[in-house]
């Protein structure tokens, strides 16, 4: 006997995908040797590494170009349309339109809104008296919240203080 004669007694793949009689448990078609089954399940988050964002796939408005940055294709940013008699019907908007709009002013800090010196007053501000640290009626003032500095206030007071002294 030769050995290329054994050889054909072995099987080989062709001979396992001419064998669709041998099935799973489930009835699905076995076609080779596998002890696992399927690997190509759809991939989770927990299946990725630390780092794997899955995403829920309803993005995808544009694309990075080779420079990084972002080109947005317009085709695909949503818009919405509003009804052409959306005044003639009972629908009412979330927000009055007779809502008053407050305005702030920021008097005594050398950069506004940007400046340090702010956030740490109101950080100190949060800390001692809490929340609602400011109890200004907006009504009274015409909707203006004045935010001033200790240092001005100090500088009010000492000039109070002579003018009442003299």
């Amino acid at each position: 006997m030769r050995a290329s004669q054994v050889l054909n007694f072995q099987q080989t793949a062709v001979a396992n995908l001419r064998r669709p009689w041998q099935t799973f448990r489930d009835g699905q078609i076995w076609y080779g040797i596998t002890k696992l089954g399927t690997k190509r399940l759809p991939l989770t988050t927990k299946q990725g590494n630390k780092h794997y964002y899955k995403g829920t796939g309803s993005s995808g408005y544009g694309k990075l170009n080779s420079s990084g940055t972002y080109i947005i294709n317009w085709n695909k940013v949503r818009t919405y349309v509003v009804p052409a008699d959306l005044q003639n019907t009972e629908l009412k908007a979330l927000v009055s339109p007779n809502t008053p709009q407050i305005w702030q002013k920021v008097v005594g800090y050398q950069d506004g809104f940007k400046s340090p010196e702010l956030a740490f007053d109101n950080v100190v501000n949060f800390v001692e008296y809490g929340e609602n640290y400011s109890n200004e009626d907006l009504e009274s003032n015409q909707y203006l919240e004045k935010i001033v500095s200790p240092r001005v206030i100090e500088a009010e007071q000492a000039e109070n203080i002579e003018v009442e002294k003299s």
